[in-house]
């Protein structure tokens, strides 16, 4: 066999490989809607097609996200309460096709649904000392939504700006 055919071939070979871990990694994403232990790992694990973050309010306490082909976990805010403290969270969720749902995960690794699909509403929780994840949670998911977090002073906001 000549060195320029086995090039091609080793590119071929390549090229496959990447297909099928590309393909296996993002059926992953898709098979971890309903995995907690997942879900509240420390790190993210997600893939979009499209995803668009618009920040507002003076401590950025509020968001719109817009995104499609959403399969995965995304932290968008780390809460911290120094003391025990309240939050509430606003939101209006409009889920077209997918799967989606917002969750705040404690400082036990335990996850309290904040929201599912499409849904308008808010949930106050009672917060512990210790830190929170807020993340959104989408099995191949297409839609908006806009969140808002109303807290007192012992909760402390972090927001993740990926864009």
């Amino acid at each position: 066999m000549k060195l320029r055919n086995k090039v091609i071939l080793f590119i071929y070979l390549l090229v496959l490989i990447g297909i099928i871990f590309g393909y296996s990694t993002c059926d992953e994403r898709k098979n971890i809607y309903n995995n907690n232990d997942k879900i509240v790992q420390d790190w993210d694990s997600y893939s979009y097609m499209y995803n668009s973050r618009t920040w507002t309010g003076n401590s950025r306490d509020k968001i719109n996200i817009k995104y499609s082909s959403f399969s995965g976990y995304d932290t968008i805010f780390i809460l911290e309460s120094k003391e025990d403290g309240e939050v509430t969270f606003n939101f209006d969720s409009i889920v077209n096709s997918g799967d989606f749902k917002a969750v705040l995960i404690n400082p036990k690794k335990e996850i309290e649904n904040i929201l599912e699909g499409t849904e308008q509403g808010s949930k106050t929780l009672k917060l512990e000392k210790g830190k929170y994840r807020f993340k959104i949670v989408g099995r191949n998911a297409k839609g908006e939504i806009n969140i808002s977090i109303n807290k007192n002073n012992n909760v402390v906001i972090t927001n993740f700006d990926r864009n």
